[in-house]
């Protein structure tokens, strides 16, 4: 028993030791956390160094400029670095949290540059990946931020599609690689979208463009286009205390270009050359400018207000914007409330919960095209006659009776959020997994009255209604996204290695329904609902379907491993494997593997020599990587059961049915090869870096249309999808940037371009007898674009010019059209067979710039702040289809005033027609494209700093901006950026609403 009680005393005591041992071990160590900020702008700066004076243990700070580090026993001191930045050396002495300033030059960030699941430091970054500060997305008020891109990153082009509010523009990255869709995909907090319409620009916290194989086969099969990463805002760090912040904007809206067309009686000039006798007093005519009647000035408005703070276990960031655009058409606007709410929940010391979600309710009114009315509408004509009803517009339409009728309205909400969980196990793993969902329901209502405009004499004109029209359709939308992904990081002695792996799935669905009736009882929208007796045709006016682009499933298998010698050299290998539900089962699955590798030179002993030289680093890299944004249901066949046949010994009809449309089950991939070759250099401690990278990228492959033979069932020359087309892609893209900081001055000035040469290499092959596909159809049904091999995709197509016929023997001597008369444009007889055909039709321009570029400048003093941005492109055309389409006595473009009127008067200019020969497709209607704009100027004051903390303000700026003041360009229409995200239709202006220009008003304000 004696000796029983000696060891429960013994353990008693050697329990109170290990305890006691353990607590005094647990006191010596303890966390400091903290943020590392620019000392002039208070901006966060991430991949900043904090290293534990005298040891090799450190951290560095995550995309907010925060860090966390474990400090023991007898670590008194910290030091503090960032590129370009002064070193600091801070003593925390028993504080929980510091905040770092850093005085040195202006630097760009990206130190830490986002990579697909993951971050790595820039210069250990093989691949060709591009950078956007937070508020260079917010210098253009845009209902969809992906416009704050424009000229800020080589090889990418973002072109708006229309000035209509709401309105997305379409992006291309690296060239046209696909007749299909061509558009990047984003990446937004992990979860893979299509567009990103319904984000505030101002909750980004940074956006990284990945372009080349390197950076975008970590994506596979949705890697082919581009991908656009984007990250929103979290929370300080700063624990207990709360940021608010708040930005208001006021804008003006007003149309930046007339196009210049003839007056009343200029038309009635001109019309009495065409048709003599059309007006006895060209002086006493009207003269409506129909521009000025459906443009005018309208607002919009622009606010945000978010919180931002920490607690001891948790980082939080909050935000709620709205967005409320008027259009410069009246019935045309965009509105959008837009609430954000991440979350960071610190379990333990290795476990993190979190969530980032977005809730984006809007609605819009869309205006019917009146802009190509007022172009058309005859200036002689009123718009309204004494007794205050609409004029007529003879076989073109009052544009005010349209805008009158038209009710066009669509609402919906969509939210986007991704839920993870990430553990840290044995010290260098990190297991994440995280549950992304993307959920829309939208609703749309268009009704049109009943109504007729009257020709002067009582009669009704063609401009009517009879019956009114309602129609009422919704749609939804889900996708879900579930990965999960190891993470692996560790340095043994000179060398690095950072790999992940994952498994990720994926299921989109969409179904849509539609209904249309009429009779309705009322105008008013009281009554907008349909009931059975307004449907005249049930089985026709009722529609449900789903969406094929967004209908499939996908599993994947992701690997990449980075390694790093000495800082020196670095080799990454990417490899996913993506299996998807729109192939058929023998075609499901394809690999997408990537290798590069990179040099840093400045490392090297021999650049000591050089110590203007703070950055040189060579990089290359190679891949595959897919597009599977195709329409799944291409690989079946459909049948048409509508049928009746009639046979035996006594007549007899009976069910039939055939083939309306053949499926292809082989199509698979489309897969683009990409070599990329870039130059990293910096000097004078980075005030001078530049950029420069060579890609060739060809893509394999690609789904067209083929025509089929009459005995697969479904008729002579009827169109079925293969794989059997391709493109290369080809360009040099370079960045330059200069910046400096003098006292109280500072300034940068900016430089970006891209070379791009874009051909078809392969159409067809042996699966048809199809070498061009056809596009780009006018609204009189004619097609003006052609790809075929040796030529840019969608280039334009039609007859060449060569002068104007000036005499009845010129006319004789020369092949020609028998429609063609002296005064009339000499076509080019292109295949020299003495006769104008449509044989002679040929290559007449490319709607595909050759170079694009970007120029930036902004220059500080003290609290006075100066930017600058310009965009342009050269080396496009663009097709002027709304001038070519004239079966009536429209309204001219004031250049039909350089005529032809007798021999030796002109030779670039017809006689003037109202249609027929003169307006066959041809060079003539093709203009140059390339354009210089002032795309931003933005002037700001922030208050002082002694005026700020009296209005209890930790920061105040005013600031006045304008968007699009100014065009340099050759172009007649209304802008020259004229995109479509169909790639055979782009560059075609057919009367599209107007890029407006924009005058602002704003206020940030932090507290």
């Amino acid at each position: 028993m004696k000796k029983s009680g000696l060891i429960r005393k013994a353990c008693f005591f050697l329990f109170v030791f290990l305890f006691s041992s353990t607590g005094i071990l647990l006191a010596q160590e303890r966390f400091l956390s903290g943020v590392v900020r620019d000392a002039e702008t208070k901006e966060p700066l991430p991949g900043a160094n904090v290293i534990i004076k005298g040891t090799t243990r450190g951290t560095i700070t995550d995309l907010n400029g925060n860090f966390s580090l474990r400090l023991q026993a007898g670590d008194e001191a910290l030091v503090v670095s960032f590129v370009g930045y002064n070193n600091k050396e801070i003593q925390p002495g028993s504080q929980q949290f510091v905040e770092v300033l850093l005085e040195t030059e202006k630097v760009a960030l990206g130190e830490i540059v986002v990579i697909g699941y993951g971050t790595v430091r820039k210069s250990d970054l093989t691949g060709s990946v591009s950078s956007v500060k937070a508020e260079e997305m917010t210098r253009i008020t845009a209902s969809n931020p992906v416009q704050g891109l424009m000229g800020k990153v080589a090889g990418v082009q973002v072109t708006n599609t229309s000035g209509a509010p709401g309105a997305a523009p379409v992006v291309r990255v690296r060239g046209v690689g696909t007749f299909n869709n061509s558009s990047p995909i984003y990446v937004v907090d992990g979860v893979i979208l299509d567009d990103i319409s319904f984000l505030n620009a101002s909750d980004i916290a940074s956006t990284e463009v990945l372009k080349d194989a390197s950076a975008t086969a970590i994506y596979g099969s949705r890697g082919a286009n581009g991908v656009i990463i984007i990250t929103t805002r979290s929370g300080s760090l700063t624990k207990g205390k709360t940021v608010f912040s708040y930005s208001g904007e006021y804008n003006l809206q007003m149309l930046a270009k007339k196009i210049d067309l003839l007056n009343g009686r200029e038309f009635a000039i001109i019309s009495n050359e065409i048709r003599p006798g059309s007006f006895n007093n060209v002086d006493a005519v009207p003269n409506t400018d129909w521009q000025d009647l459906i443009f005018h000035t309208a607002p919009m408005h622009n606010h945000q207000f978010s919180a931002s703070g920490s607690t001891e276990n948790m980082q939080f960031y909050f935000g709620v914007g709205y967005f409320n655009q008027q259009g410069i058409i009246d019935k045309s606007s965009y509105e959008r409330l837009t609430i954000k709410l991440n979350n960071t929940y610190q379990l333990s010391k290795g476990i993190k919960l979190g969530n980032n979600l977005t809730i984006a309710p809007h609605k819009e009114q869309i205006a019917p095209n009146v802009t190509y009315s007022a172009y058309r509408a005859q200036p002689v004509l009123v718009p309204y006659y004494p007794d205050g009803s609409f004029g007529v517009v003879y076989n073109v339409g009052n544009p005010l009776a349209d805008l009158k009728y038209s009710n066009n309205y669509n609402k919906g909400i969509r939210g986007v959020g991704n839920f993870f969980a990430e553990a840290t196990l044995l010290k260098h793993f990190t297991l994440k997994s995280s549950f992304g969902l993307d959920a829309s329901y939208n609703k749309a209502v268009s009704f049109t009255p009943e109504f007729t405009v009257y020709n002067p004499d009582g009669t009704a004109s063609q401009q009517q209604n009879v019956g009114s029209d309602l129609y009422k359709g919704t749609g939804d939308f889900l996708g879900w996204l579930w990965e999960n992904t190891l993470n692996y990081s560790q340095t043994f002695g000179k060398h690095t290695l950072d790999a992940v792996a994952g498994y990720t799935m994926q299921d989109n669905s969409s179904e849509s329904y539609g209904i249309s009736g009429q009779n309705i009882l009322r105008d008013g929208r009281d009554f907008w609902y349909l009931q059975p007796s307004y449907l005249t045709n049930t089985i026709n006016q009722f529609r449900n379907s789903v969406d094929p682009n967004q209908y499939y499933s996908m599993i994947s298998y992701l690997f990449r491993v980075n390694y790093t010698y000495d800082g020196k050299y670095i080799f990454t290998t990417t490899f996913r494997r993506d299996g998807s539900s729109k192939f058929a089962p023998g075609n499901r699955f394809s690999n997408f593997p990537s290798f590069a590798a990179g040099w840093n030179i400045t490392r090297e002993k021999f650049m000591e020599a050089f110590p203007f030289v703070s950055n040189l680093k060579l990089r290359a890299s190679w891949g595959i990587i897919g597009n599977d944004k195709i329409i799944y249901t291409d690989r079946f066949s459909t049948v048409n059961a509508n049928l009746v046949s009639v046979f035996g010994v006594n007549p007899t009809a009976w069910p039939a049915a055939t083939y309306s449309k053949s499926g292809n089950p082989d199509l698979k991939w489309e897969s683009t090869y990409q070599t990329d070759i870039g130059l990293e250099t910096g000097f004078f401690q980075n005030k001078l870096t530049a950029e420069f990278d060579f890609y060739n990228k060809v893509t394999k492959d690609i789904l067209v249309e083929l025509s089929t033979p009459g005995y697969l069932g479904n008729g002579q020359g009827q169109k079925v999808r293969f794989n059997a087309a391709s493109v290369l892609n080809r360009g040099l893209e370079f960045q330059v940037n200069w910046r400096e900081k003098k006292n109280d001055f500072s300034y940068s000035v900016g430089l970006l371009g891209s070379t791009i040469h874009n051909e078809v290499l392969k159409i067809g092959g042996n699966v048809g007898i199809d070498s061009v596909l056809i596009g780009g159809y006018l609204g009189n049904g004619i097609p003006v674009t052609q790809s075929r091999v040796g030529l840019p995709i969608g280039a334009f197509y039609g007859y060449k010019t060569n002068g104007i016929f000036q005499t009845p023997e010129e006319l004789a001597a020369y092949p020609h059209s028998s429609q063609a008369e002296v005064g009339d444009l000499r076509f080019v007889d292109v295949n020299h067979d003495s006769k104008i055909d449509g044989n002679d039709r040929t290559f007449i321009g490319s709607p595909i710039p050759t170079f694009i570029y970007g120029f930036h400048f902004e220059a500080g003093y003290k609290d006075f702040e100066l930017s600058l941005d310009l965009q342009g492109q050269t080396g496009n055309k663009i097709f002027n289809g709304k001038e070519v389409v004239r079966p009536d006595p429209y309204n001219f473009e004031k250049h039909v005033f350089n005529r032809w009127t007798g021999p030796g008067t002109s030779n670039t200019e017809p006689r003037p027609s109202f249609g027929g020969y003169n307006y066959s497709p041809s060079d003539r209607f093709v203009q140059d494209g390339s354009f210089l704009r002032l795309r931003n100027i933005t002037f700001s004051y922030a208050l002082p700093s002694g005026l700020s903390d009296k209005l209890q303000l930790s920061k105040a700026v005013l600031y006045l901006k304008g968007t699009n003041l100014y065009t340099l360009t050759k172009f007649t229409g209304y802008t020259p950026e004229i995109g479509s995200e169909d790639v055979l239709s782009n560059g075609i202006d057919n009367g599209i609403y107007p890029v407006t220009a924009v005058y602002s008003f704003g206020l940030n304000i932090t507290f």
